[in-house]
């Protein structure tokens, strides 16, 4: 088959600094070289389309040569942003990989997926948005509350001072988190309890994969337990096992398993998500369990030391990283009708 692969690069390294989180959804090259390679090996052609600014004209470009579009692109501007390349694509009538462009614009805005997910009858935090630059009266809230942006991923933004266990301080994070205004915040109650992540591929059956807890016993005394962005770009990269990170299967009992893995089903149809995702779970003191987001996108890192969370749930199951993209890839097909080109 022929293939479009669409992604965004980074550019930048990481950094704290607002200019240096905007690329921290991308993939490094070295990740999509490894999807290109994994595809090739797989026997098929790929064209690089790189998700900038001439995306729709280079996708126009390949109408008609390409077969389908494996899309791992975060997309450019604004709080729909991941919903870009497979709009394009449905304006040029191209079959792609992943969700859809309505799926991917909801899953973006953290307060909209979970009043969507909510009305699935799953509990969610309890919250409210800001999306002024000048911080209004606030609503009476419980604290501790967590202040997060509202359409960033890769924990971009989220940081332990992002915790705010006084009511006082709340409109200083806020106008911090929020740059000045220049982002909308969800100001959310802080659940208090063990993390998981769930990853979830196919259409019909939708297979779970191998449950993940995340683990903070490897943060600094006093840390909030949190995977912001210090977990995730700072003190995981320092661990030389990733299993001081990272529990798979999780440790929980049968009944905590089947609640989950129903759970993440019911989310991964309410939200009508094709081919593969994630989603991030708390689970209080009392076991109640709290949606906390989903990633239409997950990433596919093919480093066996350092693995996407999807990718390694997917290593748990049993599956080698080709097995995983070929599987993605035929999930794509299957919906687009392209089982026959060789698949």
């Amino acid at each position: 088959m022929w293939i479009g692969l669409a992604y965004n690069v980074k550019h930048e390294e990481t950094g704290r600094e607002m200019g240096k989180l905007v690329e921290l959804d991308f993939d490094s090259w070295e990740v999509i070289e490894g999807l290109k390679k994994t595809l090739e090996r797989l026997g098929h052609t790929v064209a690089m389309v790189e998700a900038d600014e001439e995306a729709f004209d280079k996708l126009r470009n390949l109408k008609g040569k390409v077969d389908i579009v494996f899309n791992i692109a975060e997309g450019l501007h604004g709080d729909a942003r991941e919903a870009q390349v497979p709009l394009f694509c449905e304006i040029l009538g191209l079959a792609y990989t992943h969700s859809g462009p309505t799926t991917h614009a909801v899953k973006l805005d953290k307060h909209m997926a979970k009043l969507a997910v909510k009305g699935a009858g799953v509990k969610v935090p309890e919250g409210f948005v800001v999306r002024h630059a000048e911080v209004p009266e606030l609503p009476e809230v419980k604290m501790p509350v967590i202040v997060k942006p509202n359409a960033q991923g890769s924990s971009i933004g989220v940081f332990d001072t992002n915790v705010v266990k006084e009511k006082e301080k709340l409109a200083g994070v806020i106008k911090e988190v929020s740059k000045g205004g220049k982002w909308e915040v969800v100001v959310e109650e802080y659940i208090e309890g063990r993390e998981f992540t769930v990853s979830l591929l196919g259409n019909d059956p939708v297979e779970v994969l191998p449950i993940i807890e995340q683990k903070f016993g490897f943060l600094p005394p006093g840390m909030n337990r949190i995977a912001g962005y210090e977990v995730k770009w700072i003190y995981e990269t320092q661990l030389a096992d990733i299993t001081e990170a990272y529990s798979c299967p999780a440790d929980i009992d049968r009944d905590l398993r089947e609640e989950i893995e129903k759970t993440s089903v019911n989310i991964f149809k309410s939200l009508n998500v094709k081919d593969c995702a994630r989603i991030d779970f708390r689970l209080d003191e009392r076991d109640n369990l709290y949606f906390l987001e989903i990633n239409t996108l997950p990433g596919l890192n093919p480093d066996p030391a350092g693995p996407s969370y999807f990718v390694y749930a997917a290593f748990k199951a049993g599956m080698t990283y080709e097995q995983l993209v070929e599987r993605i890839l035929l999930e794509g097909c299957r919906r687009w009708g392209l089982t026959e080109k060789g698949l």
